[in-house]
């Protein structure tokens, strides 16, 4: 089968490789659709490392099975199904606390060592992590189920009361869903800032006010709003230093900051800001299973606008060039989608 294949920044190859064998308890995947996730982009331009090279990757995928395992009871052949790539013991303490996306050994389709992804003509998973797809709904929606569930997932990760105001700084992919997913608690005031201007445009018609970082004084129009207060919540997903700081600068004293955002792996920060406000920072990783289901719950729903996927659709024989222009910021979008 075709593939593409990591071999370092700016290194990627279509290559020819054998199909992953079958076990008793997976299913064989015909790749209908793969979202490229900022994450890999990242990998793109800089060695990582979680990504290896040599992978295949990929984590946002849907397809339909076409072939399962002996011991397989839930798919069947010709179902269409979505993947939730992220595995996990199920033995250790917090597995079995209810906290699988923390296990110290979960892995991920698409980024762990032997588990290849989406990028690929087909792919092979376990049967308990295949989804299956409502009705109606194309395979290239299906595949945004796992960014609102890390989205979903980050609203679990919020303050224990009700937040009559809301930031979300960052309005890329895990941004914009989680516009989506805080669209079912309804919160009084709801704020957006992105330095992209079109990407703010998507994050008004999902009814935030929006703030254009570089022109807009954010700080000072969202303490205005809020009539000096700062926000009861503010969501962080971007995951650098300047836009965690801007977060935690938006929040009120006793207020509540959520960091989604993973993309630097050391940041300086305001303790200050945090011990003398009494804010509570709390990260959020990955998502759970009923996350997950939730997530497809919302696209199914119609609550995704379609305007989130992109234009861009990316081939196997195009993607190493594509994903150089994406990473580099020579295509523009929210979502690109490889349709193998």
């Amino acid at each position: 089968m075709k593939a593409l294949v990591y071999h370092g920044p700016r290194d990627l190859r279509v290559e020819e490789r054998p199909d992953p064998l079958l076990g008793p308890k997976d299913v064989r995947l015909a790749v209908k659709a793969c979202g490229i996730c900022g994450s890999e982009l990242h990998a793109v331009l800089e060695a990582q490392e979680r990504r290896k090279p040599g992978i295949v990757m990929g984590h946002e995928f849907a397809g339909e099975v076409i072939e399962v395992g002996s011991q397989v009871a839930a798919c069947r052949v010709g179902d269409r199904v979505t993947v939730q790539p992220l595995t996990h013991c199920g033995a250790c303490d917090l597995c079995r606390g209810g906290r699988p996306n923390a296990c110290p050994n979960r892995t991920l389709y698409g980024m762990t060592w032997g588990m290849p992804g989406g990028y690929a003509e087909r792919a092979v998973v376990t049967e308990d992590r295949c989804f299956p797809i409502a009705e109606g709904v194309a395979y290239e929606l299906a595949i945004l189920g796992e960014p609102l569930a890390v989205a979903l997932h980050a609203l679990g990760r919020g303050p224990a009361s009700p937040a009559r105001s809301v930031a979300v700084v960052g309005a890329g992919t895990v941004g914009l869903l989680t516009l989506v997913a805080l669209s079912t608690l309804k919160p009084e005031q709801l704020f957006a800032t992105d330095k992209v201007a079109w990407k703010l445009d998507l994050a008004k018609a999902l009814g935030a006010t929006t703030l254009l970082a570089g022109r807009d004084d954010t700080r000072a129009a969202v303490r205005e709003a809020t009539k000096g207060r700062g926000v009861d919540w503010a969501i962080e997903a971007v995951g650098v230093e300047a836009t965690v700081a801007l977060a935690l600068d938006l929040t009120r004293p006793a207020g509540h900051l959520t960091c989604i955002g993973n993309a630097e792996a050391r940041i300086g920060i305001s303790l200050h800001a945090i011990v003398q406000g009494e804010r509570t920072l709390m990260g959020s990783y990955g998502y759970t299973d009923a996350d997950f289901r939730s997530g497809l719950e919302l696209v199914a729903q119609g609550r995704v606008p379609a305007s989130l996927i992109a234009e861009r659709r990316v081939t196997l024989d195009s993607a190493p060039a594509d994903l150089v222009a994406l990473a580099t910021g020579e295509w523009s979008c929210i979502k690109a989608v490889l349709v193998p």
